[in-house]
């Protein structure tokens, strides 16, 4: 992730972050478990790509489990549910 310019969180050893400019991506790694965060949709297909390139994977579309939390989305925030 380092010759993509993403650096290894220090508290959070699964936490690799990346900014430039205005733009954040965070890619949260769990064994064979991933969560693609960032607010450009150009920048997460091209990370997309590339991971896809160097592993196998699938995207399963917008989070609703991840380590046995589940993740609720609605018009009043964001719910974890264990």
């Amino acid at each position: 992730m380092r010759k993509h310019e993403f650096s290894q969180n220090n508290s959070d050893h699964t936490l690799f972050l990346k900014r430039n400019g205005g733009k954040t991506a965070a890619l949260i790694i769990y064994v064979d478990d991933m969560i693609v965060i960032k607010n450009d949709e150009e920048g997460i297909s091209e990370l997309q790509r590339y991971l896809a390139s160097e592993f196998e994977m699938k995207d399963l579309d917008g989070l609703k489990y991840f380590l046995g939390i589940e993740v609720y989305r609605s018009k009043l925030g964001i719910f974890l549910s264990q």
